[in-house]
């Protein structure tokens, strides 16, 4: 007899999570009378994610006929999905109080908002535009049959559908509960890294026992070791691998993602031609890639299909899953299933509960990463394993560090805290960086820089939007800042005294890379930390099987705490150990079902 596990997924805090929110005024629920318009075309406007949205919504006597959005700057991909959403669903239903797109909802509300504004212009009665379209209940569907099951279509899920394509003998599903795939991939920058036997790095590269190593230093804790000289040993053919089948990572572009770490990391195509920021297109290169490769290796790839719980019979034998879209509720049966559904970033609870304190941070990531894979594994009986979150540097819990304005918590090489005092190596790794901010009083630290930059173009955009400071003199802008005046002034005198002598520096920062600010005007950026991943995860083996459960594999950030913990070591390094321990899983479930 099977037993069902299931779980309830929690939502988001973070705004661009909320899945199917209401609005700002709670709608209606009843009949509709006759609605009556002044025919016209009508224009409206409201605040997206980023930008003013602007609307044109047309209207005969008894109905709206179209919403088109005239204007915006949002981010690209995710808007995209909002719009060839909501404007439709606001037509079709008649009414403002439509679904929101998961993971584009602030761009969603902003197209709703932008309507309302339009169509108060028309004469309409704002109350019977508000009322909400009922939802069917879901029918119940067929019981379907695979032979392996991937849950989750981010990098991991991909990297083992593209693996299990190897085997021309098995049916692949791909389920995904977004309307979109790509996960944490999609909206990063696109940094991969790799090395041991690739092509494309240097005979200097690691050795397992090297990647062990440094893992291990980063983690201050000992790492799965099986797992991670597995991964030292697939890495450079599995990157060969998608770089010879079409991947766009530009392999001139390798950098050592750490310093003597044998690791050389690659900008995507669009990255390595982005001077000044990163925006969300560098990672959604990779993510498409990924897709299509998974699409032409034979997987059949389904979005807005939930996963809500897995079918484990009584000798802990996984067997299938329970899977919900927005139509009907059915059974996949399966031989193997993969989870590769992520973080927990936007779950508040699990934050609490495994690193609490991290749980007042910002998250900036994937709308998705709501913790379903240790959700829906708690019975299981699979330890969890790992400790901290990855952090960067943001701005604001919307920018984060993306944008003109956004990135520019990655320009300046001194940093003060609210003491007045610097408390970081500025020239390291801007992943130390954001932990060191995230420990300082009131969790926040200055940037400093000066009208030498050559970011004062953006700086001055900050300061019209009210988010980076400016002063005339160093004396204004610590008065701005709310710091410790004279230490404030004592430490730049230091920093600039430093530079000016070459004299060792007390943090060990790189003397060539400092930026003493000298030159009035002068800014500070106002920077704290925001959760891009988190670390603990369910404990696999060398193979990313999940012990003690027969047929389960996990891989990507659901793993990532066998790997590494406590600060997320270098920028590549998710996207890496996602495709890697994706292709492990995909490798291990093809080689059992031989």
């Amino acid at each position: 007899m099977k037993r069902v596990i299931v779980f309830v997924l929690i939502l988001a805090m973070m705004t661009s999570a909320l899945v199917g929110c209401s609005q700002t005024s709670e709608p209606m629920i009843s009949e509709k009378t006759e609605m009556a318009f002044t025919p016209g075309v009508y224009e409206g406007e409201a605040k997206g994610m980023k930008s003013i949205i602007k609307v044109q919504v047309t209207v005969d006597e008894e109905k709206i006929t179209e919403v088109k959005v005239i204007e915006q700057a949002e981010s690209e991909r995710l808007f995209s999905y909002a719009n060839d959403s909501v404007p439709a669903a606001i037509v079709q239903h008649q009414s403002v109080a439509v679904d929101t797109v998961a993971g584009a909802t602030m761009s969603s509300i902003g197209i709703i908002q932008a309507t309302k504004d339009a169509l108060k212009k028309s004469g309409a009665n704002m109350d019977l535009l508000n009322i909400k379209p009922e939802k069917p209940e879901l029918i119940e569907g067929e019981d379907e049959e695979y032979d392996v099951v991937v849950v989750g279509a981010g990098a991991a899920g991909l990297s083992a559908a593209i693996e299990l394509g190897k085997n021309d003998n098995i049916s692949i599903l791909v389920l995904e509960k977004m309307p979109f795939t790509g996960g944490s991939l999609a909206l990063s920058g696109g940094l991969f890294w790799t090395g041991n036997g690739s092509k494309y790095v240097t005979e200097e590269s690691f050795t397992s026992e090297s990647l062990l190593e440094w893992f291990e230093m980063r983690s201050e804790t000992k790492s799965n070791e099986a797992l991670v000289k597995h991964i030292a040993n697939i890495a450079g053919e599995t990157f060969d691998y998608l770089i010879d089948n079409g991947a766009p990572w530009d392999v001139e572009s390798a950098t050592e993602t750490y310093p003597d770490s044998g690791i050389y990391r690659f900008e995507t195509n669009r990255g390595a031609k982005l001077t000044k920021f990163r925006d969300d297109a560098a990672g959604n290169q990779a993510a498409e890639f990924l897709l299509n490769f998974a699409k032409e290796s034979g997987a059949e790839i389904r979005v807005n299909s939930k996963v809500t719980s897995l079918i484990v019979d009584n000798n802990d034998v996984i067997k299938g899953v329970n899977v919900e879209d927005r139509e009907k509720k059915y059974t996949v049966n399966a031989k193997k299933i993969i989870l590769a559904t992520g973080g927990f970033g936007n779950n508040r609870k699990l934050l609490e509960e495994f690193d609490p304190d991290s749980a007042g941070k910002w998250p900036f990531l994937a709308a998705g990463s709501t913790g379903d894979g240790i959700e829906m594994t708690r019975e299981l009986g699979i330890e969890i394993v790992g400790n901290g979150v990855m952090s960067y540097e943001a701005l604001t819990p919307n920018m984060g560090y993306k944008g003109e304005v956004g990135s520019l918590v990655w320009v300046p090489e001194l940093f003060v805290n609210k003491d007045g005092k610097r408390f970081v190596d500025e020239t390291g790794q801007s992943t130390d960086i954001a932990l060191q901010i995230y420990l300082q009083p009131e969790d926040i630290g200055y940037g400093i820089d000066d009208s030498k930059s050559d970011r004062v173009e953006d700086y001055e955009k900050g300061v019209e939007q009210g988010l980076i400071l400016k002063g005339e003199t160093l004396e204004e802008l610590a008065d701005l800042m709310g710091v410790n005046k004279e230490n404030f002034l004592a430490t730049v005198k230091k920093y600039n005294e430093t530079v000016e002598n070459g004299t060792e520096d007390e943090f060990g920062s790189i003397i060539e890379k400092m930026k003493p600010p000298t030159k009035g005007p002068f800014y500070a950026v106002p920077t704290r930390a925001c959760i891009i991943g988190t670390m603990p995860g369910l404990m696999v083996n060398e193979n990313c099987e999940g012990q003690p459960i027969e047929n389960l594999f996990a891989a990507g950030e659901l793993v990532f705490g066998n790997i590494f913990n406590r600060v997320y070591p270098a920028t590549g390094t998710a996207i890496a150990q996602a495709i890697y321990t994706g292709k492990i899983a995909g490798e291990a479930a093809n080689d059992q079902l031989k």
